[in-house]
């Protein structure tokens, strides 16, 4: 997400909070080195989270530990904060050839969305690669039972394959139920977080209104009792729709009633991030 100009960016972006570090001078000269997190990330660089007083145009560096990399970012320009407390800015590495954040992401190459094919996030079970892959909704349902057998560059034969499995955290996942007493404690939240798991799959899903309004548009990631995803629909937490994940026109998948749980503004225009709380019985 990196200029906020959606045509702008080169490949899918990855809801992810990945650990970096960030070195540079600010508005007055002076240098600073900070510890932060991304918060969506593509393969040509990130939203981050950012205390530091920076302005448009600065060249920082970036350090990735989970890759043991660093490379230059231009910072393009602040964000909403929409996804917590911290400033966010769009920064673009400016070392395309490098591998940054250890995941293979396919080209968008200017062609019309497939809304047939399903962008998921997996990982080799022998080298822990990742690779945002393009399956279609059958390989995604034969990916749902068990591991599929594809090739991998690292490993350089054909091995297995798993959906990445990320452990939740609040405002960049899929929601989970607060307790009937409203807002969960922060030991609910702890517990909840640690249990909770999401799978980074942009699956097709149509959202369905109460006053007949709906979109078809595609999951950020999703969790065995949540969504998240983006949407141009104005909808508010408490919010009931019916929502039909898997959407296929002319399909036979079922609606499933669900209610809006949080709401994040996008910095991208027309939309919004929305946390969906399944209610399957």
């Amino acid at each position: 997400m990196l200029p906020t100009d959606q045509s702008r960016r080169r490949t899918e972006r990855v809801l992810l909070r990945i650990p970096i570090e960030i070195s540079g001078e600010d508005l007055e000269g002076v240098s600073f080195k900070e510890k932060t997190y991304t918060l969506v990330i593509n393969r040509n660089g990130a939203r981050v989270a950012l205390h530091a007083n920076v302005q448009p145009g600065t060249v920082v560096t970036v350090k990735n530990p989970q890759t043991s990399l660093s490379a230059r970012f231009r910072i393009v320009g602040p964000t909403s904060r929409s996804l917590g407390e911290i400033p966010e800015w769009g920064a673009e590495c400016l070392e395309l050839g490098v591998d940054f954040w250890g995941i293979s992401f396919p080209e968008k190459g200017g062609r019309a969305p497939q809304p047939e094919l399903v962008d998921a996030l997996i990982q080799c079970a022998v080298c822990q690669s990742q690779e945002l892959a393009q399956l279609t909704m059958d390989q995604y349902r034969a990916a749902s039972q068990a591991p599929v057998r594809r090739p991998c560059a690292k490993c350089g034969k054909v091995t297995e394959w798993q959906f990445a499995s990320k452990e939740a955290r609040e405002g960049t996942v899929s929601p989970t139920k607060p307790s009937t007493g409203g807002t969960p404690s922060p030991s609910e939240q702890g517990e909840e977080r640690r249990v909770a798991k999401r799978l980074t799959v942009k699956l097709p899903i149509r959202v369905r209104l109460q006053d007949g309004r709906e979109e078809v548009t595609k999951t950020e990631n999703l969790s065995k009792s949540g969504i998240c995803l983006a949407s141009s629909l104005n909808m508010k937490p408490g919010d009931r729709v019916l929502v039909t994940v898997g959407y296929t026109p002319g399909g036979k998948e079922s609606e499933i009633p669900a209610e809006v749980m949080w709401r994040r503004e996008l910095a991208e225009a027309g939309g919004a991030l929305y946390g969906i709380y399944l209610q399957q019985s």
